[in-house]
């Protein structure tokens, strides 16, 4: 028997396997760094958005990279404008959606014995990655139609 598995029947936690285990301290390490980017975009959001300058990748080839209106969409979301964040990027959303999902679901797997299944985290990957193409390819289709998103 693992030291894991011991550690987790002497402190009555359901037993992960430990690249689950990985993911899910990080997610709990990186919930203080989420909740203070949060609250500074709450706060400093519009100046934030000013900080940066043109994307480069745009300012080169005239088509939208991957992560073109990112931070709007950041901007937006946490002032709580849900359509013009997932208008601008809606992996923004998406990602936050399932950061916490993924936390919350790993939390209850490990402490509660008695329900909730554990969630494999490259389902949540793959929609993202889905998410990502998505949005990428009908931006720059949409440049070829005369139709600027950003």
């Amino acid at each position: 028997m693992s030291k894991l598995s011991e550690y987790c029947k002497k402190k009555n936690f359901r037993d992960m396997d430990i690249e689950h285990l990985l993911l899910y301290r990080i997610c709990i390490v990186l919930l203080p760094f989420m909740i203070g980017v949060t609250l500074l975009f709450i706060f400093f959001g519009d100046k934030m958005l000013t900080l940066g300058g043109e994307c480069t990748f745009r300012h080169f080839t005239g088509f939208y990279c991957v992560g073109c209106g990112g931070t709007r969409a950041f901007n937006y979301l946490v002032h709580l404008h849900i359509l013009k964040s997932l208008y601008y990027h809606p992996f923004v959303g998406y990602t936050y959606v399932a950061y916490f999902f993924y936390t919350i679901n790993s939390f209850l797997y490990r402490h509660n014995k008695n329900c909730f299944a554990k969630l494999s985290p490259f389902v949540l990957i793959y929609i993202g990655l889905g998410i990502l193409t998505i949005n990428f390819l009908v931006k720059n289709i949409a440049i070829f139609f005369g139709i600027h998103m950003i």
